[in-house]
């Protein structure tokens, strides 16, 4: 009884400490290298030496976060990744580093 009592409490705590981001670097051609930091509600994007904070939104698809002023989109589903800035759209791989 006592085991589950501490196991409870346990859960309890886990579930009450902030969402820890999870850092990924996605490669999008050649040239440019896109690196996310990802929460349950939002993702840090370092994009060509600038952070912008993004919020996910509601979607059928994956992983999907919008900064409306700053004109950006992702759509991140397993190791692919869509980046739109503004009208334009890049299509990224997840890079994997040994």
């Amino acid at each position: 009884m006592q085991a589950l009592w501490w196991s409870v409490g346990v859960t309890i705590m886990l579930g009450a400490m902030p969402a820890t981001a999870r850092p990924v670097t996605y490669s999008c051609g050649e040239e440019l290298d896109v690196k996310i930091d990802f929460t349950p509600r939002k993702a840090q994007l370092h994009l060509r030496e600038k952070d912008y904070t993004m919020q996910r939104v509601k979607s059928a698809r994956d992983g999907h976060y919008v900064n409306s002023k700053e004109r950006l989109e992702l759509i991140a589903n397993k190791g692919d990744l869509k980046l739109r800035e503004g009208k334009s759209e890049l299509q990224c791989k997840l890079k994997v580093t040994p």
